[in-house]
């Protein structure tokens, strides 16, 4: 049975994590990293460093996995120039001074959103390895058992149908915190990273493996995406036909609105409490407001409230945007260009000018 490991990562000055690898250690360094970078929610690229005991236990440059034992310390260093609180991308705060397009620290693990903001707000791109979730604890006993019949005598696991259902469930489940409509081939590097985690899954057969379990993926996502528009989840709910202009609804399986490959907050939900009436009343008054002196802060915070009213406006009513800049005079500006580029693609596509 594989022990667990335990290690100690520090993300910067005056910050160290504790984490567990249920499973030990990954196959590779990159497959480490990426566990880190997720766990921790970290955007930037990293690499590590280890303590070793030939030099006084000096942080070395880690190069190979096997250098990493139980309860080590690991200190992670960014690729990028930028400090260790611009790696992890929170929602822009109010309080962001007025020439201000810069990232928000904090140090809890979990990203910071507004008190206001709305579960289902994304605070993540795709991962570029993507990590398989803990199953319940039968499921992961029982494939444990099946991959250690696998290396023994490459045995290839028949899941019951249950097993089957809980493994589509809990991935869709993560699937869905970073996209609603992943591509082929997004679900294509889930089902590679699902017989890699577990090799007892393979499919016998297919050409790579996986094949059964990315078609899988595949409905699981539709019946997950139903399922939310049933419940008003804004990024599904725009593509029923009752939200479709009438000229589009002949051609609605071709005129489907998903994101971009960057926009990680597409169509948000609105915030806790607020729905587009009363959101509807906050632009009104910001209107007011944005003529004010000395008003950034006021301006700043009502911004950001109608974030996701403003979304749905445009992916919904594809204004003019003559018409687009009279009900939003505050948008165009550098600082608000800045921050709604954060909100919608969470690291800044615009920096304002010095």
């Amino acid at each position: 049975m594989t022990q667990p490991i335990r290690l100690r990562i520090i993300i910067g000055d005056d910050d160290a994590r504790k984490l567990v690898l249920p499973r030990g250690l990954p196959d590779s360094i990159e497959d480490l990293c990426q566990t880190i970078k997720t766990s921790f929610g970290l955007q930037e690229d990293i690499r590590l460093q280890y303590q070793d005991s030939d030099f006084g236990n000096e942080f070395l440059n880690l190069s190979e996995i096997g250098e990493i034992q139980d309860k080590a310390s690991l200190k992670v260093i960014y690729l990028q120039s930028h400090a260790k609180d611009d790696a992890r991308t929170p929602l822009p705060q109010e309080a962001q001074g007025p020439t201000e397009c810069s990232f928000i620290s904090s140090g809890e693990t979990e990203p910071v959103t507004s008190p206001e903001s709305a579960p289902s707000t994304r605070q993540w791109l795709w991962p570029s390895v993507f990590i398989i979730p803990h199953f319940r604890y039968d499921a992961e006993l029982e494939l444990e058992k099946a991959n250690a019949d696998y290396k023994t005598n490459a045995t290839l696991l028949n899941p019951s149908p249950k097993l089957k259902s809980h493994i589509l469930e809990r991935i869709a489940e993560e699937i869905i915190k970073f996209k609603a409509y992943p591509s082929d081939n997004d679900l294509n590097d889930v089902a590679e990273a699902l017989v890699k985690t577990h090799p007892c899954l393979k499919e016998q057969g297919s050409f790579n493996g996986c094949y059964g379990w990315k078609i899988s993926l595949k409905y699981k996502m539709a019946n997950l995406r139903t399922k939310l528009r049933g419940l008003g989840c804004a990024e599904v709910e725009i593509n029923s036909l009752k939200n479709k202009a009438t000229y589009k609804r002949s051609l609605a399986a071709l005129n489907v609105k998903k994101p971009k490959r960057a926009e990680v907050n597409y169509c948000p939900q609105h915030p806790k409490g607020e729905t587009a009436d009363s959101l509807e009343q906050e632009r009104i008054a910001m209107l007011s407001e944005v003529k004010k002196r000395n008003n950034d802060h006021i301006v700043t915070e009502k911004m950001e409230k109608t974030f996701s009213y403003r979304r749905q406006e445009v992916l919904q009513a594809e204004p003019m945007v003559a018409d687009f800049k009279s009900r939003w005079p505050a948008l165009f500006t550098v600082k608000e260009v800045c921050i709604s580029s954060h909100q919608v693609y969470i690291c800044p596509i615009i920096q304002p000018e010095k």
